[in-house]
């Protein structure tokens, strides 16, 4: 049997007993999810619970080209693309190389795709080539005064936080931190308190790098509207590990990168927004593809009234289709499968290290999905010392995490993990300790 049958044959038969959310992070009522369509938390099935080590999972784990016995426990920072992607992508090059051809008219269908999965309109969606490139094109749109204050966590991560300081280079806007804390009413507690009179944008992760926490983002959205602020949101960790739906969040703006979860190509993300934006947010940089109307020897130049207006110049089309083709992917397994399968996965995770003698598990519980972050003695290095003692001596591949201050470690399992994987974590530490 050739790739391409076989692919068809794994997704004919994944798709014909796909789960019903029932155990693990799919017991959560995760925020800034919503319900509807191919990206909601739940989709019916034949089995009750796909989360185990139903044979199935094999055969998503087949889809990847991940070297036999290494153990990849970091999507969290960049994820591995499945066969049906890598080739669509590879097919796209070589069609449109043919004839030397941009392929640009075939954004619209993609675009289509992604904005369903999302849950928002073809007009606030916009693809870019990550979610740092998204944060920059929205700090830079907004035309902040000095004076103007910034809200974010103290989880942030660089490329999300890093743009902000770059207008405050120019325009004497003040930037401000509060710690989420633990979740929940406790991180609106703290949100809310951090508001002050000057708090024009607040930018928070939908999930942090840090501890995989996701934010109660759709409550926080409601404090920000009452009060005219705009909200950003970082979602580099999001599509892909939970179900988003973007209009339902209620946020403004919306980044995110397409190489982590969503599993597409590296050079692939997506801008969301919202369409009450789309009249005061001006992209920074315009070309080709940014007007309903231009005329040299007039100076006439018209925007076009979409995200899409930030999407300048030549574009790499065949990357887009391979993003295009993860949604397809993901879509196909069912977002509800996903997350049942990645929390179950992190809480197997958490029940093999917390009583491990020199494990502090950090990410609270009842608000993660499919991260886990946790400390290791002292005695047996820094964070960096332990990530490549556990990748050269046993195969395990995770991340340091200097965010913070926390000086921990960092695994995340996504729908390629195996049990056996986890285990031999597990194992691992347990030795080493």
């Amino acid at each position: 049997m050739d790739a391409g049958t076989d692919r068809r044959e794994f997704l004919k038969r994944f798709a014909s007993g796909v789960a019903v959310v029932g155990s693990g992070a799919g017991s959560l009522t995760l925020p800034g999810c919503g319900t509807d369509g191919p990206n909601s938390q739940e989709r019916p099935g034949s089995l009750q619970d796909l989360s185990r080590d139903d044979p199935r999972w094999q055969e998503v784990r087949d889809q990847f080209l991940l070297e036999p016995g290494y153990a990849y426990l970091n999507t969290a920072g960049l994820g591995p693309s499945p066969r049906s992607v890598i080739t669509a992508h590879q097919e796209a090059w070589e069609r449109l190389e043919r004839r030397c051809e941009t392929g640009h008219g075939e954004r619209a269908g993609i675009r289509t795709k992604a904005a369903a999965f999302l849950g928002c309109a073809e007009d606030e969606f916009a693809f870019t080539r990550s979610a740092t490139e998204g944060m920059n094109l929205v700090a830079r749109g907004l035309s902040l005064e000095a004076g103007d204050q910034v809200l974010m966590t103290t989880h942030e991560h660089p490329g999300g936080a890093m743009p902000w300081f770059a207008v405050q280079e120019d325009v004497e806007i003040t930037i401000d931190t509060f710690d989420p804390g633990s979740g929940g009413e406790d991180t609106l507690n703290r949100f809310e308190d951090a508001l002050t009179a000057s708090t024009r944008v607040v930018m928070v992760s939908h999930v942090t790098c840090t501890t995989g926490m996701v934010l109660p983002v759709e409550e926080m959205a409601g404090l920000c509207r009452d009060r005219g602020i705009v909200l950003v949101l970082d979602g580099a960790q999001a599509p892909g590990q939970i179900p988003v739906n973007l209009n339902e969040s209620g946020c403004d703006f919306y980044v995110a990168s397409g190489h982590k979860f969503l599993t597409g190509p590296k050079g692939t993300g997506f801008l969301y927004v919202r369409d009450e934006m789309l009249d005061r947010w001006k992209p920074s940089y315009v070309g080709a593809y940014s007007d309903t109307g231009f005329d040299l020897a007039s100076g006439g130049f018209e925007r076009v009234r979409s995200a899409s207006g930030s999407e300048y110049g030549t574009r790499s089309t065949p990357l887009l289709v391979g993003f295009g083709t993860a949604f397809d992917f993901l879509t196909t397994l069912g977002m509800g499968a996903v997350v049942a399968r990645g929390g179950y996965l992190a809480s197997m995770m958490r029940e093999g290290l917390e009583p491990l003698s020199g494990v502090e598990v950090i990410t609270p519980r009842n608000v993660g999905a499919a991260i886990l972050s946790f400390r290791l003695p002292e005695s047996g290095g820094n964070p960096w010392d332990w990530c490549n003692r556990l990748r050269a001596d046993h195969g395990l591949r995770l991340r340091p995490v200097s965010e913070a201050g926390l000086m921990a470690v960092r695994a995340s399992v996504h729908i390629f993990n195996t049990e056996e994987e986890v285990r031999r974590l597990v194992d691992a530490l347990g030795s080493l300790l």
